[in-house]
């Protein structure tokens, strides 16, 4: 067994593999500036079919951050996804959503769980499916904050081309209503794949950075794009930020545009920063709580696997969905040896 476990790696991938990691982060980029000097590397964004170039990186751009002590609410949605039944040309999905409104470290209400229930025929028609289910509930949320709130959303406030006409008008809406009264919308993303032209990782770039210009801080950084290249559909400015010196990590952070044009981007960052998670040191209070309390456990999924098994019973369907269902997973009951 041991030996199986140990095969060798393929020589040329190592070399390959060696290769493409020092040309991203020890060659300095081909782009030369009007002096003959080596071009500062920038962040990259796809965007529609296009690229968008971000401003030069630079440690002029980072700034300290204090968290700000206040009383307003917060308010957050997340919901997770899991798949139920794969019938090989689609699967059948749940999601567990929750909404919360917290004032400080004082819950005020919890919306949910609910569960929602799909047949989804791939990986971003999943995506959309669930992105509409944290839209819809947040828009019932938003009905609980005033101005000055948050509304903290764990994603980007992208709403692009390739989502359905419908899902970008909700996102829109809820852009629009929570401008409307005043209440700040921002998305967290605890993993981004913002790049730099070099390749790198944005977020881990700026933190290299940040450790020697800022050491020890918490910080954020800003800007990254022109605004006026950002498409209409990024409904955000991009930030990057670490919420606490005792955070390894920073997030990418998207404000409303909306929000920003009559907000002070220090003081929504540092009001942020003041409501992290204790015992998950830089990341927001509400959006962890919702987070675990949206979590759908294994024994939890299979529970529901009986539902719906059942329901089907009842509806003469049980015997079609079964014979689909034993097709998917042929092969992967071959390969595990669980044909008896």
């Amino acid at each position: 067994m041991t030996e199986r476990l140990l095969v060798p790696f393929e020589e040329s991938d190592v070399f390959l593999l060696l290769e493409r990691l020092r040309k991203m982060y020890l060659e300095a980029p081909k782009q030369l500036t009007l002096g003959g000097l080596p071009a500062r590397p920038y962040p990259v964004m796809r965007a529609g079919g296009r690229v968008v170039r971000g401003l030069p990186v630079s440690d002029s751009r980072l700034r300290s951050l204090e968290p700000i002590p206040h009383r307003r609410r917060v308010a957050a949605v997340d919901a997770s996804i899991k798949t139920l039944f794969d019938l090989g040309a689609a699967r059948v999905v749940e999601s567990k959503v929750v909404a919360g409104v917290w004032r400080g470290f004082e819950r005020q209400v919890i919306l949910g769980p609910y569960k929602r229930l799909a047949l989804v025929g791939d990986r971003d028609e999943a995506g959309e499916w669930l992105l509409r289910v944290e839209l819809e509930l947040a828009l019932r949320v938003l009905h609980r904050l005033g101005p000055g709130d948050f509304l903290l959303l764990d994603r980007s406030l992208a709403a692009p081309p390739s989502l359905k006409d419908s899902t970008r008008r909700v996102f829109e809406k809820l852009d629009r209503m929570a401008a409307a009264k005043g209440v700040i919308l921002v998305g967290i993303v605890k993993r981004s794949r913002l790049k730099m032209n070099t390749g790198e990782s944005l977020v881990g770039y700026v933190v290299t950075i940040a450790e020697r210009r800022l050491p020890g801080v918490p910080w954020y950084y800003h800007p990254v794009f022109k605004e006026s290249l950002l498409p209409d559909w990024l409904l955000g400015d991009v930030c990057i930020a670490r919420f606490s010196e005792l955070s390894e990590g920073a997030f990418r952070v998207d404000v409303s545009r909306r929000a920003l044009a009559s907000g002070d981007l220090e003081r929504i960052m540092g009001e942020i920063a003041f409501i992290q998670d204790l015992a998950t040191p830089g990341y927001p209070y509400p959006l962890k709580a919702v987070h675990d309390l949206a979590r759908v456990g294994d024994h939890e999924a299979d529970l529901d696997r009986l539902r719906i098994l059942e329901v089907l019973r009842r509806e003469g369907l049980e015997r079609f969905f079964l014979a689909d269902l034993r097709s998917a997973t042929f092969k992967e009951r071959c390969l595990w040896g669980e044909l008896g």
